[in-house]
């Protein structure tokens, strides 16, 4: 019986660990799209898209420029 129970509190572990990863992986998405929108249109440059966007890197910014050229 004890068993069983460490199982299931090990699996929703696992499920809460999987979610939380899936909504950073969506909240660093959504800032990329719309950090390659801003430095697109010219709007802001590399610098304030880092305040404005800390989980993205100053490497990430360069990299969204690149691509957007």
């Amino acid at each position: 019986m004890l068993a069983m129970l460490d199982e299931k509190e090990i699996l929703l572990s696992y499920i809460e660990g999987e979610k939380y990863e899936a909504a950073q992986a969506a909240t660093q998405k959504t800032a990329k799209e719309s950090a390659a929108q801003l430095l697109k249109s010219g709007k802001l440059s590399i610098e304030e898209v880092t305040q404005y966007f800390p989980s993205l890197s100053a490497e990430d910014v360069e990299e969204l420029k690149e691509e957007a050229r």
